[in-house]
């Protein structure tokens, strides 16, 4: 019985997760691929964040204003990133396929909390702008 109802809450999961596993528009693609971004050094960003196993590596970075932090789609699913702005703004990236980038530029001073919006039930990263 126990096995039965293990089995059916995994089934569960899988097929409420099915809608978010990839089902994207195919046309709104960044096409920036990481394998062509040189070390950090080189690239036109102060801060690079990856994603890998649905979660943002480092979730957390602390940036001055002005600075430009790009995110690395590393996994095999597409995600899409959001972040509500201390302004009231808001940005979100295009759907990012592995290995696609999108850069944003915080001009203003604040906490940033951002998320994949394809993926709610991971955990989001921070930015401090300082």
């Amino acid at each position: 019985m126990r096995i039965r109802s293990l089995a059916f809450f995994i089934l569960l999961i899988s097929l409420v997760s099915l809608p978010f596993s990839g089902c994207v528009d195919e046309k709104a693609t960044n096409n920036v691929s990481s394998a062509n971004v040189p070390e950090q050094e080189t690239v036109d960003a102060d801060t690079i964040i990856y994603i890998e196993e649905y979660a943002f590596h480092p979730d957390y970075a602390t940036i001055s204003s002005g600075d430009t932090v790009m995110w690395v789609n590393n996994d095999s699913v597409a995600f899409i990133i959001k972040s509500t702005l201390a302004d009231g703004g808001s940005f979100q990236s295009p759907t990012l396929r592995k290995d696609d980038t999108f850069t944003y530029t915080f001009e203003k001073k604040g906490t940033y909390k951002y998320e994949l919006v394809t993926h709610p039930w991971t955990d989001g990263g921070f930015i401090v702008v300082e």
